[in-house]
């Protein structure tokens, strides 16, 4: 064959090729595009977590960092995994909240953050959601609970946390269950309301958790309901 035509012919397997792999969606990756029909990046298609469950938080911390970026590193599905992160935490503190749950069906809450690995803990840490290693979250002793709006979106609203505090409250006296609830932890007042544990041993009160998020700029106002002083019959 000659020297042309064989040259004709290779440029045509690789008009071919480019054909065959701009149609099996290379080309639009290379340019960052979705094809259509073609499912985008879970960051792409879902920033806010699915059902847009994280779109109440705001994009940067206080030290504007990623804020949600965190949160879905953090529990990519606080709502499909609350029952699963039920099961993995101490069988009486999954009692408590499941109760408060049936008793108080209009106040809606999930798990945020249950029973936690070696890892996740020292992300804790690391970000400034918790101070200790030792958390009482390793154990599954502890539980955040994240109130959700009527949409299932996190909200870290002071309100809906002091109602929250209150149900478990209830439940746990119902069932004969002991809990400390962290907005009342000694030297760190208000600052961990969506943290309860069982009152197991004297808490030293430097597990944060989540509810120590920036809330649209500004702190959290301070809880002064009398109701949910302590959990644990013991003043605060």
């Amino acid at each position: 064959m000659p020297a042309y035509a064989r040259s004709f012919a290779r440029s045509l397997r690789l008009g071919f090729l480019a054909i065959a792999l701009l149609g099996s969606g290379w080309g639009s990756a290379a340019h960052g595009r979705t094809r259509p029909g073609a499912q985008a990046t879970p960051d792409a298609a879902a920033p806010y977590g699915p059902g847009g469950v994280y779109a109440r938080i705001p994009a940067r911390d206080e030290y504007g960092r990623d804020q949600l970026a965190m949160f879905r590193a953090w529990n990519p599905d606080p709502v499909g995994q609350h029952e699963a992160n039920l099961r993995a935490i101490q069988p009486a503190l999954a009692r408590v909240v499941r109760r408060a749950q049936a008793d108080n069906p209009d106040l809606r809450f999930v798990i945020g953050s249950g029973r936690r690995d070696r890892t996740l803990q020292r992300q804790a840490v690391a970000w400034g959601w918790s101070r200790v290693h030792a958390s009482s979250h390793r154990s599954g002793n502890a539980v955040d609970l994240w109130p959700l709006d009527a949409e299932g979106r996190v909200i870290f609203d002071p309100n809906a946390q002091n109602r929250i505090a209150v149900a478990l409250k209830r439940a746990a006296t119902e069932l004969g269950v002991s809990l400390r609830w962290g907005g009342r932890f000694r030297g760190y007042k208000h600052m961990d309301r969506s943290h309860f544990e069982l009152s197991l041993r004297a808490s030293n009160g430097q597990d944060y958790g989540q509810s120590h998020i920036t809330a649209g700029g500004s702190k959290l106002p301070a809880v002064t309901d009398p109701q949910i002083a302590t959990l644990s019959g013991r003043a605060p």
